[in-house]
């Protein structure tokens, strides 16, 4: 049967005529015939060998004659041309979950995006949310739909399985005592496959009737008197599991896991003459409970300090917890400023007054405003004209803001390994980042030396995202890391952590690279809008999955002591 075929094929073609912003009677004629033919119980060859085409609701003699097209030839001419007109871009574009044809029209008309690619730039860079009839709300829905069509080997960024599950957890926690996420989303981990709920409640049937009822729910798997799991648009499942409250702990446990560290626990627990799963810790002869409430009982009982969940993949925190000897891992609390903010002046969405209030809000004392260089001519990099007139708005409003601003620039490392601004420029900057983002086919034997040489100018303080990862969109640079991190211990070179969900770049195997070489760590949310700076939280994820305290991070600094270290990094370096 030719029928979901055809059917599609006029759906496209009302797609593209509503792209195109043709009259919308014309557009639902095709919607309506591919309505009518997706529903037959027949073959509609039968009706086009018996000549009753038109008799079918909807189907006229123009769309008759591109059934009869289709069925003869194989294609239809009019979608033909339509896909030669639009942007091959536009279409995919439908893909995205909160994008239909008009909004898909306006994007492209007001800003010239025609791709995947592009519109996850102009949604990165706040561009979105000033259209006219958007908003942030809806630029932001739009970027979460992106990153689900986007999704990475079956998986998503945490950014954007944080915010389903929230979603559900909002509705689950109406009809139960207490909910959360757990699974690799508890763990902070850069992507994440199926999203695991827990709840508490002594009536579960209720929280399982509510979570299968979500609107966004597409399909339910399995649904039991505890646990039930659904699919949701876009392929994405979700379980919930409900307990009582007395299992609360244990379930937290076995649910977030890794499994390797619950594989871990339960054999300590053996070893005590406990069984631990996911209802209780117990003796092992009795049966009798013994803990299982809360998490840190569990621990106690298993004779090991708490254990945050960022760590629990395994990797000797079991044994480290035994001897006490677990790192005061950085908190969100410790956080004095964000070290990568870009504004109007390049390719950010916000005015840098705007930035010192929405950091304010945070509790910040200080920013750090860091717009594109000169050569970044697609993110509108800063000449040194613009530049020096940016640094007079930071000193005029450094007069009465509340927020100490910073004066910094995101500096292009060019393909031969200089920066992008001449030194008498780069020792005006408060604080200078270096980064790479042109010229990423280079060989390795090429960008090591580029990078070596970038380090090697006084002035470069912070590098930033220095793999230039996007996850899932474009691998890493393939640098010598163990160089890098070297070099930067050399020369006092701070390595920034990108906060930005997509890149969390540097990753934590390579933090934990920086630590063991005594290299000082920076937080930067790259933001180009103001609700970006909210993600410091998925760069303090990577932090402490790598083990960071507080004194391993230059943002837990007060302004004048950033400068100060600054300042004297600069000296050693001969600037």
């Amino acid at each position: 049967m030719k029928n979901k075929e055809i059917a599609d094929k006029f759906t496209e073609i009302a797609h593209l005529l509503e792209i195109k912003g043709e009259n919308s009677f014309k557009i639902r004629s095709y919607q309506k015939a591919a309505e009518t033919i997706e529903a037959l119980d027949h073959d509609i060859k039968d009706d086009y060998l018996s000549g009753n085409l038109e008799e079918l609701d909807g189907i006229g003699k123009n769309i008759a004659a591109k059934i009869s097209e289709y069925l003869i030839g194989g294609k239809i001419t009019k979608l033909e041309d339509l896909r030669k007109e639009v942007p091959r871009g536009l279409l995919e574009m439908l893909k995205v979950q909160g994008l239909g044809p008009a909004k898909i029209r306006l994007i492209y008309e007001k800003l010239g995006v025609k791709t995947m690619r592009g519109l996850d730039i102009a949604a990165r860079r706040g561009e979105l949310a000033a259209l006219p009839g958007m908003g942030e709300k809806s630029a932001a829905n739009i970027l979460r739909g992106l990153e689900i069509a986007n999704r990475m080997d079956g998986r998503l960024l945490i950014s954007t399985a944080e915010n389903m599950a929230e979603d559900f957890l909002a509705v689950i926690r109406k009809s139960c005592d207490e909910a959360l996420a757990c699974g690799s989303l508890r763990r902070g981990c850069e992507t994440i496959g199926d999203i695991d709920l827990l709840a508490v409640s002594e009536k579960p049937e209720k929280t399982i009737d509510s979570f299968v009822k979500i609107p966004g729910v597409e399909k339910v798997i399995a649904s039991g008197s505890s646990k039930a799991s659904v699919f949701t648009s876009g392929n994405v499942q979700i379980d919930l599991r409900v307990v009582p409250e007395k299992s609360c702990g244990a379930a937290m446990l076995y649910f977030t896991g890794s499994k390797e560290h619950n594989i871990a626990l339960r054999k300590r627990a053996l070893d005590k003459g406990y069984t631990l799963n996911e209802y209780a810790l117990s003796d092992q002869k009795s049966g009798k409970y013994i803990a299982g409430k809360t998490e840190k009982d569990v621990y106690k009982r298993l004779g090991l300090d708490y254990i945050p969940p960022e760590l629990r993949e395994n990797r000797g925190e079991i044994e480290r917890s035994a001897l006490g000897d677990l790192p005061s891992l950085i908190e969100a609390e410790d956080i004095k400023g964000d070290l990568h903010l870009h504004s109007v002046y390049s390719d950010g969405s916000v005015e840098i007054r705007a930035l010192a209030s929405r950091a304010s809000e945070l509790g910040y004392g200080w920013i750090a405003v860091c717009d594109h260089s000169m050569s970044l001519t697609i993110a509108r990099g800063l000449s040194i004209n613009n530049l020096m007139k940016k640094k007079k708005e930071i000193d005029s409003l450094n007069k009465t803001s509340r927020v100490k601003i910073l004066f910094g620039a995101e500096v292009d490392i060019l393909p031969d390994g200089k920066l992008d601004y001449p030194d008498k420029v780069l020792r005006e900057l408060d604080v200078c980042l270096g980064a790479v983002h042109a010229a990423f086919n280079q060989s390795t034997e090429v960008l090591n030396k580029r990078i070596m040489r970038a380090m090697d100018n006084p002035y470069l303080d912070v590098l930033a995202h220095p793999t230039a990862r996007l996850i899932g969109k474009r691998p890493e640079l393939p640098l010598d890391m163990e160089k890098v991190t070297e070099k930067a211990a050399d020369k006092n070179i701070i390595l920034e952590v990108n906060a930005f969900p997509d890149r969390r770049d540097l990753k934590e195997d390579h933090i934990r690279m920086a630590l063991a070489k005594g290299v000082m760590l920076s937080l930067g949310t790259d933001s180009h809008a103001l609700r970006h700076m909210d993600n410091m939280r998925y760069g303090l994820m990577n932090l402490r999955r790598a083990g960071c305290e507080k004194k391993d991070v230059l943002n837990t600094r007060t302004a004048p002591a950033l400068l100060k270290i600054i300042s004297a990094r600069r000296k050693k370096a001969g600037g």
